[in-house]
């Protein structure tokens, strides 16, 4: 049976009521059960409450290879900094699909220092990306003139930013937002589980 694993970004772990929220409904949607990772930096965050940067990103992926059967077939969800690691784990690991809640292509007003190469490593892994429209970290205008892999699919959704909040203008709820993401990778990954 295919193993589900969620991993956090860089500023919130799975106590985040995002994450919370995002692996309730998906489990109650999909029948699945996700084992959340929670990194050794974040642990620590989480022990003494005083926020630090992560350790360096190449670290992290070897830290979170280290925690995964590499023959074990798996599905990788990740958020944000954890959308990195997955995507490095498709060239180590028997992933059979990845979900990104929202990809950090590149950081805040620095297009210039994008992180397209971690991308190249999911292979022919499919690998679906949902990505705010107002996403500071990869708006919709720079990533339609990128070159993905065929692999990666896209999914925007309506005026949400990084962490999928909404303007009032939109006139959509932060639950409708929930159930797009929640529906939207459940039907990328329900082929796998």
């Amino acid at each position: 049976m295919t193993k589900l694993y969620l991993l956090h970004g860089s500023g919130a772990g799975h106590q985040s009521d995002f994450l919370q929220r995002f692996k309730a409904q998906f489990e109650a949607r999909s029948g699945a059960k996700i084992s959340p990772i929670t990194l050794a930096y974040m642990q620590q965050i989480e022990a003494t409450r005083k926020k630090r940067p992560p350790p360096a990103i190449d670290k992290l992926i070897a830290e979170t290879q280290a925690l995964i059967d590499p023959k074990e077939p798996i599905i990788l969800l990740g958020k944000s900094m954890g959308c990195r690691i997955t995507a490095e784990l498709c060239a180590s690991h028997n992933v059979q699909a990845c979900v990104a809640l929202g990809f950090p292509f590149y950081p805040a007003k620095k297009p210039e220092k994008h992180r397209l190469g971690h991308l190249q490593a999911c292979g022919s892994v499919p690998y679906l990306i949902l990505q705010g429209t107002r996403d500071a970290l990869g708006s919709q205008e720079w990533v339609a003139e990128q070159t993905l892999p065929e692999s990666v699919c896209l999914h925007w959704l309506l005026g949400a930013d990084h962490d999928f909040h909404l303007l009032k203008r939109y006139n959509r709820s932060q639950d409708d937002v929930m159930n797009e993401l929640v529906q939207t990778a459940y039907a990328f990954v329900a082929q796998y589980l």
